[in-house]
C-alpha cells in the first residue's frame, strides 16, 4: 500500500509538472511576443531615448528564449522519470527567476525617468529640427503618428528658425507633420491643399505615457512569468524528491524478492546449501574485548 501511493503521488506530481512546463511553453512564447513589440515601440522614437531604456525589453526576449529551450529539460525530465534532468530544470528555473526578478525592477526604475530623460532629450532636439536630417524625421514621425505637436505645444516652434516652408499660424512656422486636418481644393489651374487645423496637445505628454506604459507593461510580464516559475520550482524539486523515493523503494522491493528466492531455493535444496559461496562482509563497528 505505501508503495502504490507512492506510484501515485509521484504521477500526480509528473503530470502537474508536465502542465505547468507546458504553460510555460505557452508563457514564454507571450513573453517574447510581448518584449519584441515594445522594443519595436522604442525603436520608433529611439532617437528621443537613452540606450538603457532598450535593456528591459532586451533582457525579457533573452529570458523568453530560454524559457523554450529550459522547458525542454522538464518535460523530458518528467517522462523520462530523471532526477538529473527535473533537478536541472528546477535550478535554471531558479536562476531565470533571479533575472526576471532583475528585469522587473530594472523595467519600474526606468520607468520612473522616463518624463524628465524625454523632456530633456525633445528640447534638446527641437532647435535641430531644421539642420539634421535625423531629428527631422523623428519629429516629423511621432508627431504624425501620436497626433501632435512640439513638445508642450505647438509653440514651442516659434522658438525654432524656420529654414523651409511650413504652415504658418499666428507668425509661427510649424512643420507640416502638426497639421490635423487639410481642405483640398482646385483654383484655377492650381491644385490647393490648405491646413486647416493643427494638433494643439504637446508630443512630450504622449511619448511618455507610451513609454511609460511599456515599461510597465514589461514589468508586470515579469513578475507573472516569475509567479509561474516559483510553482514550476515547487513541483520540480517535488517530481525529483518522489523520483528518489519511488526508486529507492523499487531497489528495496527487487532486493528483498531475490532474497526470497534465494532462502526458498536453499529450503528446498538442503545439500546444495554447503556448496553456495560464503561471502564475508567486512565490518566496521567496534568490538569488545
Amino acid at each position: 500500500m505505501p508503495q502504490n501511493n507512492l506510484e501515485v503521488g509521484m504521477k500526480c506530481i509528473k503530470y502537474m509538472l508536465l502542465c505547468v512546463t507546458a504553460i510555460f511553453v505557452l508563457t514564454s512564447a507571450l513573453i517574447i511576443s510581448v518584449g519584441t513589440t515594445i522594443y519595436a515601440i522604442y525603436y520608433d522614437v529611439s532617437f528621443f531615448l537613452d540606450t538603457q531604456q532598450f535593456s528591459p525589453a532586451t533582457f525579457i526576449v533573452v529570458i523568453g528564449v530560454i524559457m523554450l529551450f529550459v522547458s525542454l529539460f522538464g518535460c523530458i525530465g518528467a517522462l523520462k522519470e530523471s532526477t538529473c534532468l527535473v533537478n536541472i530544470f528546477a535550478v535554471i528555473l531558479s536562476l531565470v527567476l533571479v533575472l526576471e526578478v532583475a528585469a522587473a525592477i530594472a523595467a519600474y526604475t526606468l520607468r520612473s525617468q522616463v518624463a524628465d530623460m524625454l523632456d530633456e532629450n525633445l528640447k534638446e532636439a527641437i532647435p535641430l529640427y531644421y539642420s539634421r536630417n535625423e531629428v527631422t524625421d523623428a519629429f516629423d514621425f511621432i508627431q504624425s503618428r501620436l497626433n501632435c505637436c512640439g513638445v508642450d505645444s505647438y509653440l514651442d516652434w516659434g522658438e525654432v528658425k524656420a529654414t523651409t516652408p511650413g504652415i504658418s499660424v499666428a507668425n509661427i512656422t510649424v512643420p507640416f507633420s502638426c497639421c490635423a486636418q487639410t481642405h483640398y481644393q482646385v483654383v484655377g489651374d492650381v491644385e490647393i491643399d490648405e491646413c486647416v487645423k493643427l494638433y494643439a496637445n504637446g508630443c512630450l505628454p504622449r511619448i511618455t505615457y507610451l513609454i511609460y506604459q511599456s515599461a510597465g507593461l514589461l514589468g508586470a510580464g515579469a513578475m507573472t512569468i516569475a509567479f509561474i516559475q516559483v510553482i514550476g520550482i515547487v513541483f520540480s524539486f517535488s517530481l525529483a524528491r518522489s523520483i528518489r523515493k519511488a526508486k529507492s523503494e523499487r531497489e528495496r522491493r527487487r532486493w528483498e524478492i531475490q532474497e526470497r528466492m534465494v532462502n526458498a531455493y536453499t529450503s528446498l535444496n538442503p545439500d546444495k546449501e554447503k556448496s553456495m559461496p560464503i561471502v564475508y562482509v567486512p565490518f566496521h563497528g567496534q568490538t569488545s574485548a
